[in-house]
């Protein structure tokens, strides 16, 4: 499963309907075996993709309240799971609980935030930059970084 890593990963009703082969002796598993099979090898590691598969479903939290109990929840899991990196991920969970709340919560329009706006404009400057070599007069960098964004 080393070059499958990225199932362990993905969401459950998202991974592969395909089968593997195992050359020296024929037998042919489906992914959903095999991953099942590593999981059940390691307890924590169990643990830690349950922990995801349901944070995948953070966007179903409507309101903030609903949201920061959410992650309070995920917080006292990942912290009681006995694994100090797990521990260490529900503390910083707990931390932040408010603030990761606002991310997972959407506003009275039904809509998250998100900074991917300031992203884009950042990308943006960051290429003008690239492409330019070093602008000697700030002023024309100023204003063509402003066209570019301004009329992208």
């Amino acid at each position: 499963m080393k070059s499958h890593w990225k199932t362990f990963l993905c969401r459950k009703e998202r991974i592969p309907d395909k089968f593997y082969t195992y050359k020296k002796t024929g037998e042919i598993f489906h992914y959903d075996d095999i991953l099942f099979q590593c999981l059940l090898k390691d307890e924590t590691l169990l643990e830690a993709h349950n922990a995801l598969q349901d944070l995948f479903h953070y966007h179903e939290k409507a309101t903030f309240t609903e949201a920061f109990e959410f992650i309070l929840y995920m917080a006292k899991r990942l912290r009681d799971s006995g694994n100090e990196v797990l521990s260490s991920v529900g503390s910083t969970y707990m931390k932040w609980a408010a603030e990761i709340s606002n991310g997972a919560a959407k506003n009275q329009r039904g809509r998250r935030y998100t900074n991917s706006t300031a992203e884009t404009d950042n990308n943006h400057l960051k290429t003008i930059i690239k492409a330019a070599y070093g602008y000697h007069n700030f002023e024309r960098f100023r204003k063509r970084a402003l066209m570019i964004i301004t009329y992208k």
